[in-house]
């Protein structure tokens, strides 16, 4: 080899890095060729896209109604009765000691205002936030002629707040899966209610249910006819179907309770 030559091979030594070096496999060909040509094979560089073995996460509708029903039990009692008992608890005492005027009050104010804040912290304390509804106006239309007995009572019972329950629809749950006992899952794997969704699927009202779980999607699947037995017992013009899908790492649960009516109530 010339001295051009190799002072031309250093060169290109010098110019490769050797991260680039590394990133590829040399190849060479038959033996017997007397200036071997080695072929570098490039790694295939890895899919930006995540792969699941679930079904995908369904698309939001866009067109959405917001709530304005109003209703009692929409209402936190404990955030009116906390105000309410302090305030008459702040007035007793400045009014006890001639701060405020109605120092003949201030006896009776104190008497009710601990109770009454005491209560509304309690309150407070045990209550349970309703879940968020979703409602689109396809199905906010056909609410009134198709929506179910149960549909109803599982959309008012979880749009509310509810007092001294772990989570929206504990007992049902507990019922569907009977969570601690002998070949079901513990307590610490319920399915928690995140969200309702009032669509129209195949043209009929759908009440869906959205969970979060820790659940594997196939014991979600071997559920599925107690669910729907213990959702829809021995009601026709209800339907019930299961989408699960797996987003950002977390498991979630879409159980879909279908109208079948088409007639006015």
């Amino acid at each position: 080899m010339s001295a051009l030559q190799q002072s031309t091979c250093r060169g290109i030594a010098h110019s490769i890095s050797p991260r680039r070096v590394n990133a590829f496999r040399p190849v060479v060909r038959a033996a017997g060729v007397r200036s071997p040509v080695r072929h570098y094979a490039r790694p295939c560089p890895a899919s930006s896209e995540p792969t699941t073995t679930t079904s995908q996460q369904p698309t939001a509708a866009e067109d959405l109604v917001p709530d304005s029903e109003f209703s009692i039990t929409k209402v936190s009692y404990g955030s009116i009765l906390t105000p309410i008992g302090l305030g008459l608890m702040v007035y007793g005492f400045g009014s006890y000691f001639t701060l405020l005027p109605g120092t003949d009050l201030s006896s009776l104010l104190l008497i009710y205002g601990f109770p009454i804040s005491i209560l509304g912290f309690a309150l407070n304390y045990a209550q349970l936030e309703p879940v968020k509804c979703k409602t689109t106006k396809a199905a906010y239309d056909l609410r009134a002629t198709q929506m179910t007995d149960i549909q109803k009572q599982i959309r008012e019972d979880t749009t509310r707040y509810r007092y001294g329950d772990e989570q929206h629809l504990d007992e049902a749950l507990d019922r569907i899966w009977r969570f601690g006992r002998a070949g079901n899952p513990p307590k610490k794997m319920c399915p928690k209610l995140t969200g309702l969704r009032e669509e129209v699927v195949d043209g009929n009202y759908c009440l869906t249910l959205e969970f979060k779980s820790k659940l594997e999607m196939s014991v979600w699947e071997e559920r599925l006819p107690k669910i729907q037995s213990f959702f829809g017992p021995g009601e026709d013009s209800l339907a019930g179907s299961m989408i699960t899908y797996e987003s950002l790492g977390t498991r979630h649960a879409r159980y879909q309770l279908l109208s079948q009516r088409s007639q006015p109530l």
